[in-house]
């Protein structure tokens, strides 16, 4: 079982096309041919866009951390860029978005501050680790978080 990024279609915004994505549960018999089951994660009315999941599977319970951001002003506006997402499913393709329990979100200035986004998740001696890309989609630098209860 895995989730994936799926493209939508695109919406020109200013003259640019701009994809519109969600996360889908996949399933594959070798890891290399796929199956694309049903969306886990949709955009909202304010997230043109979902995508980049990290499943962790605690116990009975999945997290997922992933992207989503608004489909027009996301590159400038930092009310319309790039957040990182959290939902939780009790068996992996029925999501609960959480959005508000991601635990991380942008710096009042600096590196991250318009933007955060394509977290990856690991857990090393008892501490949770996220790393993720800030402004300019990680041109700017890559962030290092930790939490610790969990």
């Amino acid at each position: 079982m895995s989730a994936t990024g799926s493209g939508r279609g695109w919406v020109v915004v200013d003259a640019r096309p701009e994809p519109v994505a969600d996360i889908r549960h996949a399933e594959s018999p070798d890891g290399l041919r796929w199956t694309p089951g049903p969306t886990c994660i949709a955009p909202t009315e304010t997230s043109g866009t979902v995508v980049r999941p990290w499943v962790v599977r605690e116990g009975d319970l999945y997290r997922m951390w992933y992207s989503y951001r608004d489909s027009h002003g996301f590159r400038t506006n930092p009310r319309a860029s790039y957040r990182i997402g959290y939902a939780e499913s009790a068996d992996g393709f029925d999501w609960v978005r959480k959005d508000d329990d991601a635990g991380i979100d942008t710096s009042d200035d600096g590196w991250d501050s318009l933007m955060i986004e394509y977290p990856a998740i690991y857990d090393h001696h008892g501490v949770r680790h996220m790393l993720y890309n800030g402004n300019g989609f990680g041109e700017s630098g890559i962030g290092h978080a930790t939490y610790e209860d969990h």
